[in-house]
């Protein structure tokens, strides 16, 4: 997913309590890069204020951290902002910042399932009248933003780095998935752990 079509996405994300959650991931995973499991693994309490006065989220567990060491990965001001008013919103201090939403649209449930992220993500790509593009998955976020510093020039090594890859050849297959208009939910490929500071405009 490409900022381009991340910005046609989150203008069908509303004021209603769906969508600013729904707001809430596109930024999340757009910005983080992280995998479903950990974008849903998010707290409020993980916002965190960094010496230089902006903002990360603390992820406190990865599949390539499984000690819980955890990391601090940079957001944009503008995501700190929108969980701050997120957690104003529904009255809560701590806990998590995705969660699942009842029939009625006002309740909210427990913390969001990594399965439902596919789900939302297609329902916002329909709305947005793209079909012509294979179905969005979680994995969709990373690959965008890994396509996005390419297409900005940053060089190869680079995007490993901010990305987190470890083998260039996962990089490479990672990207071509999108040049190529494969649909990337159907690539077996290696896991990785990708962290970049993104500022989403909007």
């Amino acid at each position: 997913m490409t900022l381009d079509l991340l910005e046609q996405l989150l203008k069908k994300c509303d004021s209603s309590l769906a969508g600013r959650r729904n707001e809430l991931l596109l930024r999340i995973g757009y910005e983080t890069m992280r995998r479903s499991s950990e974008i849903c693994s998010f707290c409020l309490e993980d916002l965190k204020t960094l010496p230089n006065g902006h903002f990360a989220l603390n992820l406190k567990r990865s599949k390539t951290d499984q000690l819980g060491n955890g990391k601090l990965i940079p957001i944009s001001d503008l995501l700190a902002t929108r969980i701050s008013r997120w957690k104003s919103r529904i009255g809560a201090k701590e806990g998590h910042i995705l969660r699942s939403i009842r029939k009625d649209n006002k309740t909210l449930g427990d913390k969001l399932n990594p399965a439902s992220i596919n789900i939302i993500l297609v329902d916002l790509q329909y709305r947005a009248r793209r079909r012509d593009l294979p179905h969005l998955s979680g994995h969709s976020f990373r690959m965008g933003a890994a396509l996005d510093m390419l297409n900005a020039g940053v060089p190869l090594e680079k995007i490993m780095l901010r990305g987190g890859w470890r083998k260039e050849t996962t990089t490479l297959r990672y990207l071509q998935s999108w040049v190529d208009n494969v649909n990337p939910a159907e690539l077996q490929i290696e896991e990785c752990t990708p962290v970049w500071d993104v500022t989403a405009s909007n």
